[in-house]
């Protein structure tokens, strides 16, 4: 059977299905419905959002139903917006208890017609139990308060205007983030509009960005779209630093090495022999790039022009490496008293208690021991997140 969820909060655990209203329990029969809820704790159900790739409800909606759904969707914005006249605080009340059922009726009975159009249209992906995985892990993320200290982030207001921003924003209430995972066509994870911005917070400012427990623990891969080729085109990790790897390939300084190879990997037209021998570049594309379209190793395809295909591919099997090692540090540290505060790009970030000092070298090996093979990472510690040392 296909259902909707009314309401995403704790508390307010409200269905819809075949015209019936169900409240503070999920029959069995409920099967499929249109995105993740975290009222939905196990695996078993089919998500139409990750069917169609992500798109939006109004996207993946076929043309005879556009209609329907532009009205009933307006019906139900208008009592959310009358609530909010009224100073009706929609984080304190459920949102079956503002809107009639009748309107709540026509709105689920047209989303589930737009579930079971997406059922029929398309074919279940590869990365439906990963892409559920990534649900649960930005939804723990946004539930944890960003600690920000806002006598520094003042000061700092007065002369910085990203502070000045960050201040305006979150000066007088309490941050969080929340990661949209369909924001960008590689899967990389972007930042919803009132988010915190984790993902372009100005590094001279990060240090308003304080813990909630002992000190912040950030582990970050070396070189991880490099290392991610390496993996595609079957060659083993090193365990050194990749770019001390490349110079010894090139026969040059680190930095030299540096220059070298990115001039090469970001030019599909550049020609390097030294370097083709370790990265089967083309080999690699050949495999991973078919009729216009990129798959990657984790299950996404993703339509690409011959230009961005190979970036394409890199970049997103490079995020979705690293999101699959945050899922299983997110796994580990459940019942903690330390969590995983932020994932930016190829870092994960955790919020460190001191009792779980024991781990340290366990958490490092979970997040190194990757899908694509043992991922080399450095690992910084401080008490903001700005200032942290290297160890």
């Amino acid at each position: 059977m296909i259902f909707q969820i009314l309401d995403d909060k704790r508390d307010c655990l409200g269905l819809f299905s075949n015209g019936e209203f169900y409240y503070g329990h999920i029959k069995r029969a409920f099967e499929k419905t249109w995105d993740w809820s975290p009222h939905l704790s196990d695996d078993d159900y089919e998500y139409a959002r990750v069917w169609c790739g992500g798109k939006t409800l109004e996207e993946a909606c076929p043309k005879h139903l556009t209609e329907r759904l532009e009205v009933h969707k307006k019906r139900v914005k208008n009592f959310v917006n009358a609530a909010n006249v009224a100073k009706i605080n929609l984080e304190d009340v459920c949102l079956f208890d503002i809107i009639p059922e009748q309107a709540l009726n026509h709105w689920c009975q047209v989303k589930n017609e737009i579930c079971e159009y997406v059922f029929e249209t398309y074919t279940k992906p590869a990365n439906h139990k990963f892409m559920i995985d990534i649900n649960k892990l930005v939804y723990e993320i946004s539930n944890n308060p960003v600690i920000l200290n806002k006598n520094k982030l003042f000061k700092y207001q007065k002369a910085d205007y990203k502070a000045r921003s960050l201040w305006k924003s979150f000066g007088e209430k309490t941050p969080y983030i929340s990661y949209d995972i369909y924001g960008a066509v590689t899967g990389r994870l972007t930042t919803k509009t009132n988010s915190f911005p984790i993902l372009n917070l100005k590094k001279e400012i990060a240090d308003v960005v304080v813990p909630k427990n002992d000190a912040f623990i950030q582990f970050d891969f070396n070189g991880a779209e490099i290392r991610t080729l390496l993996s595609l085109s079957g060659e083993p990790q090193p365990q050194e630093d990749i770019h001390e790897f490349n110079a010894k390939i090139l026969k040059c300084s680190r930095a030299e090495a540096k220059k070298k190879f990115f001039a090469w990997f970001y030019n599909p037209n550049k020609k390097n022999k030294e370097l083709a021998k370790f990265y089967k570049r083309d080999v690699v594309l050949e495999k991973h790039y078919v009729d216009g379209v990129v798959m990657t190793p984790f299950g996404r395809k993703i339509v690409a022009d011959d230009f961005h295909s190979f970036n394409y591919l890199l970049q997103s099997a490079s995020s979705d490496n690293c999101l699959s090692q945050a899922v299983k540090l997110n796994k580990f540290l459940n019942g903690r008293k330390s969590f995983v505060h932020s994932v930016v790009h190829d870092s994960v970030t955790i919020d460190f208690h001191g009792e779980d000092r024991d781990l340290v070298s366990h958490i490092k090996q979970i997040f190194e021991d990757t899908r694509l093979g043992e991922f080399k990472s450095s690992m910084h510690i401080g008490k903001n997140y700005k200032d942290m040392e290297l160890i």
